[in-house]
């Protein structure tokens, strides 16, 4: 009988006691990623579950799911969504599988959806599900028909859920997404895109929700959210909707509020508050100053809003501040960009005075653009603009714009706010020119009657070199009709580049002066005629406008015309 020797483990390990061995030893046993070799990419999947898909008559105490390799349990029980809800789940983990029962008893003749959404990650790389993997069964003798899919477009569109309430038996009025749980729940994968299968047939209402609490509630301010162009109805004859589409908003329903007052010196307050205001709601405003010892107010001279940064507004007043003198200011009538107006019951913001003096005269810098700028448009507008507010004064004769041979260029000038003003070509400008726009600074006063003398302010800026752009040309087709708002945007050029066409019907339509690169198009049927996209709103429900995102990128050469894009409204 032949021997064979196993060497002695504590021959190798002569050091490390008898009881911490036998732990190294058991250790090997347990699962361990084996090291070195290629990264794993390949997601996870569902292999095996029973009950099988599609069956009927199916009536199971318990449903099991097997994944292809070992899956992060957390992120797989937060992933499990079932339609109708059963009632509170229960987890049993065995290896790659897990079996889950249910609190609450399965209904007769229903059909029974299990989604289980793209957040179930694996544990060595944490790769994630790249598609939400569907699981239907029927207490019943048939499985519903109904399905429904559709795409969320977004920067970060993976992991948003798709909530689906069937509105048979309710007014559609009443319901509420932050109320009322959906019937039938999925994710979105890595693209954005989603499906919902075996649904009854009736009518729906199918959000879009970046459910953070993941509690299956849109929670109004922390949640982002999508609204659909409108309701729809499954039906025997209608089983399919194809094409459901999004983009992602967040509801604003919080009243700004002041976050800061400053006095900068003695003339001049600064304002700082929660969020952006809205600008027309700016000009219908009232603020007060009021000395907190004396009661008496402070008369104002100027209130104004800063045009690029909305939620900082200046106050210049009448009569110069003291210190340590202590005052309230009191803002009524401003809204946010929602709409929200500020408190005008606050008791007001309190500041102190101060002694400092205005010494410094205003400066003057075009805006998001250097000295020489190239590539500008033919149509240009310049905005240029103070450090301080100042004194109105004749454009026409204080801002002058010049060719290379200096030659004055017709332009008008308006005043776009108390701190800036616009200079705007009254025709096209001719390509690939060198252009001068020269400020008599010794024209410019601030409010507090600081100025330059014989100095100019000069700015250098060439045009588009028509020789580097190109265009694209096609037609918009929309059954419904409708005003039609066009967007071109680049997605590889720095800055970036976009250009928007206004369209009072569909039909067709032409990008001239694009720089050369990539491109994608986008528009969006304009029913409120403002031009802007609505979001509409989850509650009361308000539909969102309808849009459409041409499929492909659309590569821009110089001196060449993409023809023939058609850009189609589902």
């Amino acid at each position: 009988m032949a021997l064979t020797m196993v060497p002695d483990p504590r021959n190798y390990f002569p050091l490390i006691p008898a009881a911490v061995l036998a732990v190294i030893l058991a250790g090997c046993a347990g699962q361990v990623p084996p090291g070195g070799g290629p990264r794993d990419t390949v997601p996870p999947a569902i292999v095996r579950t029973f009950p099988d898909s599609n069956a009927v008559r199916a009536v199971p105490d318990a449903i099991t799911l097997e994944f292809s390799k070992y899956v992060d349990r957390r992120s797989v029980e937060e992933s499990i969504f079932i339609s109708p809800y059963p009632g509170d789940l229960r987890y049993d983990w065995s290896g790659k599988a897990v079996t889950f029962t249910f609190s609450g008893k399965l209904r007769e003749n229903t059909t029974y959806v299990v989604n289980v959404g793209t957040d179930v990650a694996d544990l060595r790389e944490g790769n994630r599900m790249g598609a939400s993997f569907t699981l239907a069964f029927s207490t019943g003798d048939s499985i519903d028909r109904g399905f429904i899919n559709g795409r969320v477009f977004d920067e970060k569109p993976e992991g948003v859920l798709i909530f689906a309430y069937r509105l048979s038996g309710l007014l559609p009025d009443t319901l509420d997404p932050s109320r009322v749980k959906p019937d039938y729940v999925t994710q979105t994968g890595k693209d954005g895109t989603f499906s919902l299968a075996h649904l009854a047939f009736g009518p729906y209402r199918v959000f879009a929700v970046r459910d953070e609490y993941h509690n299956f509630i849109y929670d109004r301010e922390i949640d982002q959210f999508g609204v659909p162009p409108g309701d729809f109805i499954l039906s025997s004859r209608e089983p399919v909707v194809n094409d459901l589409w999004y983009r992602l908003s967040k509801e604003d329903t919080t009243r700004p509020f002041t976050a800061g007052v400053r006095a900068q010196d003695r003339r001049r307050i600064g304002v700082r508050f929660s969020e952006p205001l809205d600008s027309a709601s700016f000009t219908k405003s009232t603020f007060t100053i009021v000395d907190t010892l004396s009661a008496r107010p402070v008369p104002i001279r100027l209130v104004y809003l800063d045009r690029f940064q909305p939620s900082v507004a200046g106050i210049f007043t009448d009569v110069p501040l003291d210190s340590p003198a202590v005052y309230r200011l009191t803002v009524r009538g401003v809204a946010d960009l929602a709409g929200n107006l500020i408190n005008g019951g606050a008791r007001g913001e309190i500041f102190e005075g101060t002694l400092i003096m205005d010494t410094l005269r205003p400066s003057i810098r075009v805006q998001d653009l250097k000295d020489s700028a190239r590539g500008l448009p033919l149509n240009p507008v310049i905005e240029v603009r103070f450090t301080d507010p100042v004194l109105p004064f004749s454009l026409s004769g204080g801002a002058v714009l010049r060719d290379s041979m200096s030659r004055d260029v017709p332009a008008r000038s308006l005043w776009t706010g108390a701190e800036s003003f616009a200079l705007i070509p009254r025709g096209p400008l001719p390509a690939y020119a060198w252009y001068t726009l020269r400020v008599a600074m010794d024209s410019v006063r601030s409010l507090s009657g600081r100025t330059y003398s014989d100095s100019m302010f000069v700015f250098h800026f060439q045009t588009l070199d028509l020789r580097n752009t190109g265009s694209i040309s096609g037609i918009v087709r929309d059954a419904r009709g409708g005003k039609i708002v066009l967007t071109a945007s680049s997605i590889n050029i720095t800055p970036r580049h976009s250009s928007t066409i206004r369209m009072g019907s569909p039909g067709p339509f032409a990008f001239a002066e694009l720089p050369e690169g990539k491109y994608t198009i986008s528009a969006f049927n304009d029913s409120g005629g403002s031009g802007e996209y609505a979001f509409g709103v989850p509650a009361p429900f308000r539909p969102s406008d309808r849009f459409t995102v041409f499929p492909d990128t659309i590569r821009v050469r110089a001196r060449w015309g993409v023809e023939g894009v058609l850009v189609k409204f589902r």
